[in-house]
Formats: C-alpha cells, structure tokens, sequence
C-alpha cells in the first residue's frame, strides 16, 4: 500500500509593510509549484478582504492572526504546504504559531523603517504622516518582532529581492 511521504510546511513570512512578504511569497509559492508540490499562497490584503478584517488596532490584529494562523493549521493538516505573507508582529501568536502549526517556519525580513518609508507602495507611511491613518505597525503600534525565527533576513543596501529569494531557497533546501 502506498503511503504518503511528504511533509508539508507553513511559511509564515513576516514582516513590516513594504518589508518583501508578498513578493518573497510569491516567489515561493511559484518554486514549490514548480517542484510538482501542492501549495496554498495567503497574503495578508486579501485576507483581510476576505474575512472582512477592517480595524487595524492591536487587539483586532492579534485576534486576525489568530484566525490566519489556525487557518494555516487546518491546511497544513489537510497535507497542503502553505505559504503566507502577514505581519502576525505578536510574540503570543508566533508561540502558539510554533506549538500549532505542524513543519511551522518562519521567516522575518528585517528592513528598516527608513527604507519602508521610501519603498511605500501602498502609501501607508506618507498617509501616516499625514495624518490620514493611524494604528501602522511600526510607526505608532510598536510590533514584537519575531524573537528567534527560523530565518532572519535583514535587509542589507542594493542587495536585490533575488538574493533575498535565493537565502530563502538555500534554508529551505538545508532542511529538508
């Protein structure tokens, strides 16, 4: 009889706003297609679509990463690798994430605000000095970044998003 002898993995890729999560899933989520496995891609904007996660304070985004996070528990349980790009900055949410989540790794892309504030693509930091919005991680929510995270990419001037990537792949393939 045929057993199924794959593993299948949560990549929780966190991170500040304009930090790399949604591009660095993206890339990911393509290489796992392209190794002929099954993958699930969650990205943070479109699960607040989704499930209609509209405030932005620290309770409600604690209470969402809880929601996301036994998400991607049910999914990894139900032989699926998923990758998600979500800020989850809570230290409560990446130990229940660690003691939950089966094959559970995270990733913490490590920028500074300095350069978020010139990346902006969505134009949070200029909204939020304008005055405009508020609750924005990293500005006047102070997040706790992941304290010891399986991957830890700080972000280093004129290193491009494919050196970024291939750190990513190089950890990967260390540990399978």
């Amino acid at each position: 009889m045929y057993l199924n002898t794959m593993v299948y993995h949560c990549y929780w890729i966190t991170g500040l706003s304009a930090s790399g999560k949604s591009t660095i899933s993206n890339k990911l989520s393509k290489f796992i297609k392209d190794k002929k496995q099954e993958v699930v891609l969650l990205d943070g904007d479109d699960l607040r679509k989704i499930f209609n996660h509209d405030k932005y304070d620290n309770y409600n985004r604690l209470q969402y990463g809880y929601t996301y996070s036994r998400l991607c528990k049910f999914l990894v349980e139900q032989n699926k690798n998923v990758v998600i790009a979500i800020g989850g900055l809570f230290h409560e949410l990446h130990k229940w994430n660690r003691e939950n989540i089966p094959n559970y790794i995270e990733i913490f892309l490590d920028v500074p605000l300095h350069e978020l504030e010139n990346r902006d693509p969505k134009g949070l930091y200029k909204q939020f000095k304008k005055g405009q919005i508020k609750n924005l991680n990293g500005a006047d929510i102070t997040p706790e970044f992941p304290k010891n995270p399986n991957l830890h990419l700080k972000w280093k001037k004129n290193e491009d998003k494919f050196k970024t990537f291939q750190l990513v792949i190089d950890y990967i393939e260390k540990i399978k």
